[in-house]
């Protein structure tokens, strides 16, 4: 089947996320699967994939994970009540889906920032 412009768009989209979150959590999502043939399965994929890298840095570096956070511009609001889930799969679940939405969140004012200009 052709690819269409919105699906190109969406293709587009889901490497610079991918890229971003490589970037800020220093990890290798090399098994990205272009297997993935959904666009909810491509964020469950990531979402669970960075969870693990969420609970890695909560087990050995939390400072590096608030340091990204921070410079991700996670809501602070939002991630204290991640953080009070209390149990870390819940916790890391939680950000990994704020991280996502975010990232996502800045990509769109990009992509729209550059239209007008």
């Amino acid at each position: 089947m052709p690819m269409t412009k919105n699906s190109t768009n969406n293709k587009n989209k889901q490497l610079e996320l991918k890229a971003r979150l490589e970037n800020n959590f220093n990890f290798d999502l090399a098994e990205f699967s272009q297997h993935l043939d959904t666009e909810s399965a491509f964020f469950k994929y990531l979402q669970e994939q960075l969870a693990e890298r969420i609970k890695f840095f909560i087990r050995t570096d939390m400072d590096k994970l608030l340091q990204a956070l921070y410079r991700i511009d996670v809501n602070d609001r939002l991630s204290d009540q991640a953080f009070n889930l209390g149990e870390i799969n819940h916790v890391s679940m939680k950000l990994a889906q704020l991280i996502i939405i975010r990232q996502l969140q800045k990509l769109e004012y990009s992509q729209n920032f550059y239209k007008t200009n």
